[in-house]
């Protein structure tokens, strides 16, 4: 891949999701606090889109705050939390709230590596909580990320998120002005074109740059 191959890729994207995006997604929102997309990325792993806009909004209503949290009982949030299923979801909320009042004054951290210590954050929530909530200038990378990476641009690791190689990548395309609206934009054009299976090639914006169309769809 080439500087210019890269760029070009980034741009496209950018452009599609300008036009295409899920803008309207409350925890996109630019007045949603770190605290509620910390929530958000919580709520996503391993859960839908679908099943998480049936209980955000309301949760953080009712939550807005670690301290709100801390001071509910647990098994009153994890009554809440319950249509997304995962139970160790319930701990994660709970003792993150409790690290964030007692290690960093109620504020979710803005480095990379408090974010890691908080419990139940992985590198990926790590950095798209960083990414989204802060501005950040890092990229992030799960299974829909690698998905459309490999495809792209050729790499074997498609069905590898925690790959090296995939995050070395996302990082050297991650536009330093522009990092939340390209994890955003990721994710989107993972879930409407470069899908797991029958993926919308024809109509993909991205066809003429990407290996995958080259090689499976001669």
């Amino acid at each position: 891949m080439t500087d210019d191959d890269g760029d070009e890729f980034v741009d496209t994207l950018l452009e599609w999701y300008t036009d295409n995006g899920r803008h309207d997604l409350p925890w996109r929102d630019p007045n949603a606090t770190p605290f509620e997309i910390l929530i958000a990325e919580y709520m996503l792993q391993q859960t839908s889109v679908e099943q998480v806009l049936g209980v955000y909004e309301e949760f953080v209503g009712k939550y807005p705050t670690p301290a709100s949290i801390v001071d509910a009982e647990s098994d009153e949030f994890g009554e809440d939390l319950e249509p997304l299923g995962l139970h160790k979801r319930t701990a994660y909320v709970e003792r993150a709230s409790e690290q964030i009042i007692g290690q960093y004054d109620g504020e979710v951290p803005n480095r990379l590596d408090e974010l890691l210590d908080l419990h139940g954050v992985g590198e990926y929530t790590a950095a798209s909580v960083l990414a989204h909530a802060y501005d950040g200038d890092v990229a992030a990378v799960d299974t829909n990320v690698a998905r459309i990476l490999a495809r792209v641009f050729g790499l074997e690791t498609e069905d590898e998120p925690d790959a090296r190689e995939n995050w070395e990548l996302a990082e050297r395309l991650a536009p330093s002005d522009r990092c939340g609206d390209f994890v955003h934009a990721l994710i989107d054009f993972g879930a409407s074109v470069c899908t797991a299976s029958n993926p919308n090639c024809e109509g993909c914006p991205a066809s003429g740059l990407c290996e995958y169309t080259d090689t499976e769809h001669d």
